[in-house]
């Protein structure tokens, strides 16, 4: 890999390819400045927080007297140490990774001044999404911190047994469903035969069960439900990304990391009716020790009185022992048979509490902040930036906004005229419907749209699982806790200069691959005559391996039109393919279709038969509608046309297209290296 490469696609590495930027570019054929996000993430202005002291500036987009932008040490010395940190190449020198660098924020900048008047929605939906990304961590605090800790911890010290009954969905229809079985369960019919018959989970089977499990077993509405239900009871229904629930749980039991336990024992071939004598005995005793004095058939037990000592999960005894004892309730006696005999077991203590010491929290830390537990602090962050801003829903009239869901759009001017009060209230203000008519107004016409086209691109996201009502509270939170978060930004930014940089990353990422669409892999670098003129000026270069036929094609209608493709072929005898083909198409303009291209035998039927003579003189490959045919070509390794190596001209053109943007782009926006900071770079 060249080093302009494994610097310029830093936007892949990123994982930004995913974004749906193509479409729009092609049709605005421009793209965004920074600030021209819905949430105003002024970056440049982050960027200004930083103490200059600490981070000096280090280029100068433009003159020192004239600056259009400035790059800052702080900033180079992230974006060089985190990618070489990920190269699979190895490490760059400082003075490499210099010059590639530029190329790559003059791109970033380019984008941002050539059309600062556009919006990029898809832009701005991407960086909205990553700053909330990005500053969340920064906004969990320290008591929401150790709530989600301490509970995933309180958890992790038991065990639930439960039966479920799911219908899949989180839709209307599923909704009405479930709230059915929970009304006939509160009439008295048994969970078991009501998961049997309704339950979309292949549990149905064993009318629900699931077993048995602990904290992070589950996703986390269904963990939190489970371990908030009592036992013997059932849970009102829920949600989760899989569908509607009701959990019923059979028992909890803490989960033992030690036991204390005594035992009788009895080889394998004593007979059960021996055994359950014994048990039946030992249940009733009050001294279990005397029990096993007297009747176990180990060894030592007339001395220990059975006691098996402290047992842990540590390889001292049988697996299939430690599962059954770490199981057993304190002071309950138990049979069970194993591969080495029959015992008879209590448990006199559980140890349970692995101690939550710094190592076990840290642990406990990295899976909290990660996967859907995540979804529930960043959703927790973002209730508490709303409510510190004193957002307030008005639910009584979203329920009248509710009624207009199947309202066609060409109606909805008159209809929202019918909503008349406050829609919610945040940070002292109250929002009415004229403040927020062309915002419900674009919902709902994205609902509409998603309603009918689950795949559609709609401008404002729609979750068609959820209902009309969730959707717009979703979008009305959303938009609050954007503009809250915003008010954020510039605390974390003076606090945390790798959020900034982080944040800057991303952003010129996002312009990057945007104009690199526009400049480099668009419809520029795939238009046919541009991609052949390009080829024709160094066709010499894309030779064929090993010859082939190279030429064109004729299929001709009639002897007269056949007459005057070879009487041109007969007058300019040196043509190369090429030229003849555009001759004849300048000369000849009906009842003929042509193919152009290179071949081998084997690869076209009529180059079989007329040129190679692969098949029998009379097989029929001509076209019904086109039965004479006239070849123009030779043997050659040099292709005529670039749609014969279409993929490797069109990744030359694009490297054509890239080197002109960028050396466009240094005649433009000139850069100044300040030397004495330059040298100070991962120096000071």
């Amino acid at each position: 890999m060249n080093k302009e490469k494994k610097v310029i696609d830093l936007q892949k590495q990123k994982k930004i390819g995913k974004m749906n930027i193509v479409k729009y570019i092609a049709s605005v054929c421009a793209l965004t400045s920074i600030s021209a996000s819905a949430m105003d993430i002024d970056v440049p202005g982050l960027m200004k927080t930083l103490n200059k002291s600490d981070d000096p500036v280090l280029m100068i987009v433009g003159k020192e007297e004239y600056r259009l932008d400035t790059i800052t040490r702080g900033e180079f010395e992230y974006m060089y140490n985190k990618n070489n940190s990920i190269s699979l190449d190895g490490p760059m020198s400082i003075d490499d990774y210099k010059d590639l660098f530029i190329n790559y924020k003059l791109k970033s900048y380019d984008a941002t001044k050539r059309f600062p008047d556009m919006k990029l929605n898809t832009y701005t939906k991407e960086l909205d999404s990553y700053v909330k990304h990005l500053s969340y961590p920064y906004l969990i605090n320290e008591e929401l911190e150790k709530k989600f800790i301490n509970e995933a911890y309180k958890r992790e010290q038991e065990y639930v047994t439960a039966s479920h009954i799911l219908i899949k969905g989180v839709n209307e229809a599923s909704k009405q469903k479930i709230d059915k079985i929970y009304a006939r369960l509160q009439k008295g019919e048994k969970f078991f035969d009501l998961a049997k018959e309704n339950s979309d989970c292949g549990s149905a089977l064993r009318g629900g069960f699931l077993g048995e499990f602990s904290a992070f077993d589950m996703v986390y509405n269904f963990e939190t439900e489970a371990y908030n239900t009592p036992v013997g009871e059932y849970s009102k229904p829920f949600t989760t990304q899989f569908g509607y629930h009701i959990v019923y749980i059979h028992d909890k039991r803490p989960k033992a990391i030690a036991v204390r336990s005594q035992e009788i024992f009895f080889p394998m071939e004593t007979i059960d009716s021996y055994v359950d004598s014994v048990f039946a005995i030992a249940k009733k005793s009050k001294n279990f020790g005397k029990v096993a004095k007297k009747y176990s058939q180990k060894g030592n037990a007339k001395k220990d009185k059975g006691d098996m000592g402290l047992i842990k999960n540590d390889g001292m005894y049988p697996q299939e022992i430690i599962d059954k004892l770490f199981k057993m309730p304190v002071g309950d006696v138990q049979k069970y048979t194993s591969s080495f005999g029959k015992h008879i077991f209590v448990v006199n203590e559980i140890q349970t509490a692995v101690p939550l010491d710094s190592a076990k929290y840290e642990a406990l830390k990295k899976k909290v902040m990660s996967g859907d537990r995540y979804e529930a602090v960043k959703k927790k962050v973002g209730e508490e930036l709303r409510n510190k801003n004193g957002f307030k829903l008005n639910d009584s009239l979203l329920n009248e906004v509710v009624k207009l869901k199947n309202v066609d759009m060409d109606f909805m001017v008159d209809s929202i005229k019918k909503i008349d009060g406050i829609w919610y209230e945040y940070n002292g203000e109250a929002v009415n419907t004229n403040d927020f008519r062309s915002k419900y107004m674009n919902f709902h016409d994205s609902y509409r749209k998603k309603t009918v086209g689950k795949y559609l691109k709609t401008e404002i996201p729609v979750d068609t699982n959820l209902t009309y009502k969730e959707n717009l509270v979703n979008y009305i939170e959303n938009i609050v806790e954007l503009d809250a978060l915003n008010k954020e930004l510039k605390n974390i930014a003076k606090k945390h200069k790798e959020f900034v940089y982080a944040l800057k990353e991303y952003s010129d990422g996002l312009l990057v691959y945007a104009a690199s669409e526009y400049h480099v892999w668009g419809n520029k670098s795939t238009k046919a005559d541009s991609l052949s003129k390009f080829f024709r000026e160094r066709k010499e270069k894309y030779q064929f391996d090993e010859p082939k036929w190279v030429g064109a094609i004729f299929s001709v209608a009639n002897k007269d039109t056949l007459k005057k493709i070879k009487n041109l072929a007969a007058k300019n005898p040196n043509l190369d393919a090429f030229d003849f083909s555009n001759l004849v198409k300048d000369n000849v303009r009906k009842d003929y279709s042509t193919k152009k291209g290179a071949w081998v035998k084997g690869e076209n039927a009529i180059l079989d038969k007329y040129y190679f003579k692969s098949i029998p003189a009379d097989s029929t490959v001509e076209m019904e509608k086109f039965p004479l045919v006239f070849i123009y070509g030779k043997e050659s390794k040099i292709p005529q046309w670039h749609t014969s190596v279409k993929g490797k001209v069109i990744a030359d053109y694009q490297k054509e297209l890239e080197k002109n943007w960028i050396n466009n782009n240094r005649r433009l926006y000139p850069v100044v290296i300040k030397e004495d900071v330059y040298k100070t770079v991962n120096n000071h």
